[in-house]
């Protein structure tokens, strides 16, 4: 029996999926493109899919997944997997996978990117030389970053990535992660710190935690004001994780010296946020992820997702693996 494989949103730096159309099709699938913008598309055009592929679009609500009842996984291309009700998945007997491991290096080298632009102000410096202007190493407040504390918030794959670059940069690295065993935090060469603590010590914060209902705005105003005045903040993790407007006014006042901004709030940032006129904020199109090398890796990671469900009906990269004792069965 073929297995029909539908992707929901295709995305162009994907296309024309002849790779993945290869690979599926070893496997004993059928990859069907779609081209879906709201849920009523993806009921109209996936038919008898059992596996869902998504990119972007949020367009997998409870109703679509009541309406196709063939559908068994739903996979997100990426490591976040916010745009999936996972809860309701699970409600109904649907697995819900991801790619967790094909960025971490790329987002890794991003953050500390970001983060070194932010401390050195080479983007400021750079747009005044490109204006033919010859300004003084003393016109912007640069740091010396050996010796400085960075605290992580998250620390998955993504966050002890950051970790072991940021030692070689001569950070102390302190970290605060709720799933995280403090023993496990010591492994991976950080110190272990309570949320309030990890504010009120670090010079820089990055973060790196999933989008989830426990998560959302878990920056916001009250946790801004508990940090260092100064501070300088990464985010490459989700926009919402951020409360954005909080963020925008501790930039005005100055309690927030800078910030490493690569995902926001609304996606694509609006032409008029407050944020694309901060001298002191850098800023990039939600591409911390990507790479010649990461693309690679998620076209496989993915493939080999759809490969083991062919085969044997599961895989490891379920991340709600409660399922597989009602999971639906196969029509």
């Amino acid at each position: 029996m073929t297995v029909d494989v539908f992707q929901i949103d295709p995305v162009e730096t994907l296309a024309p999926y002849t790779y993945e159309t290869e690979a599926i099709h070893r496997a004993g699938g059928r990859l069907i493109i779609g081209d879906c913008n709201t849920p009523a598309d993806v009921i109209a055009q996936a038919g008898d899919a059992e596996v869902l592929l998504l990119s972007w679009k949020p367009v997998l609500p409870p109703e679509v997944m009541d309406a196709l009842p063939k559908v068994r996984l739903m996979i997100r291309w990426g490591v976040g997997y916010d745009q999936i009700d996972a809860a309701a998945a699970t409600q109904r007997g649907i697995a819900v996978a991801n790619a967790p491991k094909y960025a971490t290096e790329d987002v890794a080298e991003q953050a500390i990117a970001m983060l070194t632009n932010c401390v050195r102000h080479v983007s400021w410096f750079d747009q005044r030389m490109h204006r033919g202007e010859w300004s003084p190493a003393n016109s912007n407040r640069i740091q010396r970053m050996t010796g400085r504390t960075l605290g992580l918030i998250g620390l998955g794959r993504i966050g002890s990535a950051v970790a072991r670059r940021a030692r070689g940069l001569g950070l102390r690295v302190i970290a605060h992660d709720t799933f995280v065993q403090d023993s496990d935090v010591r492994a991976a060469g950080c110190e272990p710190r309570s949320m309030d603590a990890l504010l009120a010590e670090s010079d820089y914060i990055s973060i790196h935690v999933p989008l989830n209902a426990n998560t959302h705005h878990l920056v916001d105003a009250a946790c801004l004001a508990r940090m260092r005045p100064g501070v300088i903040l990464i985010n490459t993790s989700r926009g919402p994780v951020i409360d954005e407007p909080a963020l925008i006014d501790a930039l005005k006042q100055g309690h927030v010296g800078g910030a490493g901004l690569d995902v926001f709030e609304q996606e694509p940032l609006q032409a008029d946020s407050p944020l694309r006129g901060m001298e002191h904020v850098v800023l990039t199109p939600h591409m911390a992820a990507y790479s010649e090398e990461s693309r690679h890796s998620l076209r496989v990671e993915v493939c080999d997702v759809v490969t083991d469900w062919i085969r044997d009906g599961w895989s490891s990269g379920v991340v709600n693996p409660a399922v597989r004792a009602h999971l639906r069965p196969r029509r």
